[in-house]
Parts: structure tokens; C-alpha cells; sequence
């Protein structure tokens, strides 16, 4: 049941950027804390924005920790604050809705290796256009409910 709630929601990510036109694709990575200091990295698509300043912002992650995996497929909404430029750098806000499968690399015998979880968070970061193919992001994830990552330091590149 649980692979088939993680795959279901893949696809539907999937579909609604294949409907949505033209597309920005990007890497992130960074720091990330669920209880244990691990290192994460991952992709993003950009250009589905339901108004200039509002956009939906589909990623897909996987963080490394000692003795478990954590796979993320999410969807970040970012309000931008156009208006705010601070030296290139424009400022956002959102929230994510995402879903994270945890995989323990050395389950004990009789137990599960891994459990899928949705999870809630808040983020806050800058984006600098780098210029008319790329940009350059950096953002500030707090996770409010008991499975999303306590926090997440990213960096990304979007290729336009």
C-alpha cells in the first residue's frame, strides 16, 4: 500500500508538469536534520505558476543519514516578493506538502524496513537570476509536522 501511495503521487507530479508548458529544470542539495545531521540532493521543476508572485514548485529528494535513507517527492508553494529586491536577490515564502518514505539500511528481524509518511513544512528563501539561463536559490525548510525533516538548508540551480 505504501509503495502504491508513493508511486500515485510521483505520477501526478509528473502529469501536472508535462500539462503545465514550458518548463525550468534544477539540482538542489544541502544540509538536512530529522533527528540526525544528514546531506540530501535532488531535482526541481519550475514554471508552474498560478500568478506572477504565487508558483507550485514540484522536487524530488533523496538525504542520506547514518543507518537510513529518507526519499522525498514534494510540492512547495512560493509566494515571491517581486517587489523586494535585495541586490538581485528576490525574496519567498511557502510551505510544502510532502510525502517521505524512511528506509533503514538495518532493520531488525520482524521489523519494517521502512514506513511512508506525510509530512508539513514552511520555507522562506532568496532566488538571484544568474542570467537568462539560469538562477541561483537558497532556502530555509522547518518542518511542522512529526515526519517532514526538522530542517533544511538548500542550495539549487534552476537551467531555463
Amino acid at each position: 500500500m505504501k509503495k502504491i501511495l508513493f508511486l500515485t503521487t510521483a505520477l501526478i507530479l509528473v502529469a501536472g508538469v508535462a500539462a503545465a508548458g514550458p518548463m525550468a529544470f534544477g539540482v538542489r542539495g544541502g544540509y538536512v536534520d530529522a533527528g540526525d545531521g544528514g546531506f540530501f540532493a535532488g531535482g526541481h521543476v519550475k514554471g508552474l505558476n498560478i500568478t506572477p508572485e504565487i508558483a507550485l514548485v514540484p522536487n524530488v529528494e533523496v538525504a542520506f543519514f547514518d543507518g537510513f535513507k529518507l526519499f522525498s517527492f514534494a510540492a512547495d508553494a512560493n509566494y515571491s516578493f517581486v517587489e523586494a529586491d535585495l541586490n538581485g536577490f528576490i525574496p519567498y515564502a511557502g510551505g510544502e506538502l510532502g510525502l517521505h518514505m524512511f528506509k533503514w539500511d538495518d532493520a531488525p528481524p520482524g521489523f519494517d524496513d521502512s514506513y511512508t509518511k506525510m509530512g508539513i513544512s514552511i520555507l522562506g528563501g532568496l532566488e538571484k537570476s544568474l542570467d537568462e539561463t539560469k538562477s541561483l536559490m537558497f532556502e530555509l525548510k522547518i518542518g511542522l509536522s512529526d515526519y517532514a525533516p526538522d530542517m533544511k538548508f538548500t542550495v539549487g540551480l534552476t537551467f531555463f
